[in-house]
């Protein structure tokens, strides 16, 4: 089980969105077995006169020898209106950061003859 904190800012904390974050959390250990923490923060953003409030969620992963983070952007999309989506997306796209890591930690990704590497990529 991956050490995982779970914040929540402006709106009180609920069992269901920390239940929710676990289960992705959980998830996030078929892709990679040197996770050493998590940090989840769910954030309420905004309450409009005519929308409903929108949420944010960010996700921040400790790895052996890197740090990730992802998050989502909710001016930008009307699904996060609902906190799940936000939490489902960011956990899909740290899950992404987390598999390129793998793949280039075991020798998997092709460079391009003629390009240098990346300097300081995670």
């Amino acid at each position: 089980m991956i050490p995982t904190t779970i914040v929540f800012r402006g709106l009180e904390p609920s069992e269901a969105l920390r239940s929710a974050a676990l289960k992705h959390t959980e998830r996030l250990e078929r892709f990679a077995g040197d996770i050493l923490t998590c940090r989840v923060a769910i954030e309420s953003v905004e309450r409009r006169h005519h929308q409903g409030r929108r949420f944010n969620a960010s996700v921040h992963v400790v790895m052996d020898g890197c740090e990730l983070d992802a998050s989502n952007e909710p001016a930008l999309d009307p699904r996060y209106e609902d906190p799940y989506c936000a939490i489902a997306d960011a956990f899909d796209a740290v899950r992404r950061r987390v598999q390129d890591r793998v793949r280039r930690r075991r020798g998997d990704v092709k460079s391009h003859a003629g390009r240098p590497p990346e300097q300081g990529a995670t």
